[in-house]
């Protein structure tokens, strides 16, 4: 296959819905009795959230989650009325009304969130459905202990007021080292977690039901790495994310090793050849000089893809099953590699697998980039193709942005 293929498609992702859908059905077998959230906010990590969730929801998932209500309120347009949606992240002057309107669950984090929820609920005509944020050592957001107190005041108001337009469907948080097992602040976030459960469960007691059940709460502080590392998982239900997408979350620990398959390809295609004496440059600043006589191929996928400009003199892309290095600096749109002189196994057209199955890894990536896998995926731009691996007739269809 080759980048001809797909017409105008220099670089591409393909996505293999059958590794979702089995890492997916993996993580919800280790979690359980606990079920699985399938994160899928920011594009879904890069994968295309229109192939992504889709595919999931097929393969029998109901509970999604996204960090904003633009993003949420497109998951309903794919899912339609039966997926479950939970967002987290908006301001102080976001609109929540047709989020509200629309079914999506709400975190709130904030005092003033749930005054606005209230408001919105009222203005549509719709119950608004929340999870309480806690912040339980990360620092990010949610409720801090003194707001936590001032948001159960409310709630304890609400309901002498009779409020029937608000209910406290969940209680979240979100660990900080997850991924380092032996830090003892994993712990201390799970007391102060389960602590606070137990508060929200006593104020929703209080209220006879007129703000929601206390046994039918979503408990969620489990990430990818909580997830896999924790057990039995904490809560009634976890948040994944990265591991979903095959990628490990866990430093020296590769997805093999935690029974899961990267479902992204990026692909790119050697658009030319040219043989380079010794002593010649490659690229912008010709931070790159051939020792010896070779071979350069050029491959389209730069940083206007996504691909870290960081990485350069440092990456290796696949060809034909073979590795070879990135030279020079890695450029907007294109990127030189050294396959060394008399190379007649590379031809242009030759498909060249930048990371994924038969390729370097996103990890090694972000290795090369001084970064982490989760941004090696998600920078991918709005340049890069998404398709669907057809494994019926190994070729790859449109389907993704």
């Amino acid at each position: 296959m080759t980048s001809f293929d797909i017409p105008e498609a220099l670089v591409r992702a393909e996505i293999d819905e059958a590794a979702l859908r089995d890492n997916a059905a993996a993580l919800a077998s280790q979690l359980a009795p606990a079920r699985l959230k399938c994160v899928v906010k920011a594009n879904a990590y890069g994968h295309g959230v229109d192939i992504v969730a889709p595919a999931l929801f097929a393969a029998g998932r109901r509970e999604f989650c996204v960090a904003t209500i633009p993003e949420a309120l497109e998951l309903r347009s794919l899912l339609g009325p039966e997926a479950e949606i939970l967002a987290w992240l908006y301001g102080p002057t976001t609109d929540l009304d047709e989020a509200v309107r629309a079914g999506i669950e709400l975190g709130v984090s904030t005092v003033a969130s749930l005054d606005r929820l209230a408001a919105a609920a009222q203005r549509t005509g719709t119950t608004a459905r929340l999870h309480l944020k806690i912040d339980t050592g990360l620092g990010r957001n949610g409720l801090a202990p003194d707001a936590l107190v001032r948001a159960f005041e409310w709630l304890r108001r609400a309901a002498e007021d009779g409020c029937p337009d608000i209910r406290v469907v969940g209680i979240m948080s979100h660990f900080a080292v997850a991924d380092e097992p032996e830090r003892p602040e994993t712990a201390a976030q799970s007391a102060v977690f389960s602590s606070a459960h137990g508060q929200l469960r006593a104020v929703l007691d209080a209220a006879d039901g007129r703000l929601g059940d206390s046994e039918a709460l979503d408990v969620h502080i489990a990430n990818s790495p909580g997830a896999l590392t924790l057990g039995p998982c904490p809560g009634t239900s976890a948040r994944v994310g990265l591991a979903l997408y095959g990628l490990s979350p866990l430093e020296g620990t590769d997805s093999e090793a935690l029974g899961l398959r990267p479902a992204l390809r990026l692909l790119s295609t050697v658009i030319n050849l040219k043989d380079i004496p010794a002593g010649h440059g490659a690229s912008y600043g010709l931070t790159f000089t051939a020792a010896t006589d070779t071979r350069f191929a050029l491959v389209p996928g730069g940083y206007g893809d996504g691909l870290p400009r960081a990485a350069s003199n440092r990456a290796e892309v696949a060809i034909r099953g073979r590795r070879y290095p990135v030279v020079g600096r890695i450029a907007m749109d294109q990127m030189i590699i050294d396959i060394g002189a008399g190379n007649d196994e590379v031809a242009i057209g030759d498909e060249v697998v930048i990371f994924g199955p038969g390729g370097p890894s996103a990890a090694e990536w972000g290795t090369w980039a001084d970064t982490i896998n989760y941004e090696i995926v998600t920078q991918l731009s709005a340049r890069v193709h998404r398709c669907v691996r057809d494994e019926s007739t190994d070729v790859t269809e449109g389907g993704g942005r």
